[in-house]
């Protein structure tokens, strides 16, 4: 009974332990728009996505600009890359216009998610609604 106790202790540890992501680093591969809330009323221009170291407004990835009057859900693939430890701090994922400035932002805490892989992830705020889909380091 002890030895059961004691095998079921450890795997447990061991499987806490590897779930872990705290040193892993994030790659963002794609943003997926799934809806914003001024995307019928914008005037037409060129929108891009940033996304945002939240402690330091440090840009971490961000996409090319795309025509405003496309329609939703719209893929994006990110471009400047940098190394993103999703656990460690808060992200935000912000919608910028070349006229309007910020439309839209949703902040990304990994504490609400707690994802091993997050392949798509999604995160939403009032102004703004994506999917973040990318690989673990």
């Amino acid at each position: 009974m002890k030895i059961a106790k004691i095998l079921s202790i450890l795997s447990l540890l061991f499987f806490c332990l590897s779930c872990s992501n705290d040193d892993n680093i994030f790659h963002p591969k794609t943003i997926r728009i799934n809806e914003y809330e001024q995307y019928m009323s914008l005037p037409e221009q060129h929108l891009f996505i940033k996304i945002v170291d939240h402690e330091n407004s440090g840009v971490m990835a961000e996409t090319e600009p795309f025509q405003s009057n496309l329609h939703l859900p719209l893929l994006l693939k990110t471009e400047h890359v940098s190394d993103m430890n999703l656990y460690a701090r808060p992200y935000r994922v912000e919608l910028w216009g070349d006229i309007s400035g910020l439309i839209g932002s949703c902040t990304v805490k990994m504490d609400d998610y707690r994802i091993t892989f997050p392949i798509d992830m999604e995160v939403k705020s009032n102004s703004l609604e994506v999917a973040i889909q990318g690989s673990w380091e």
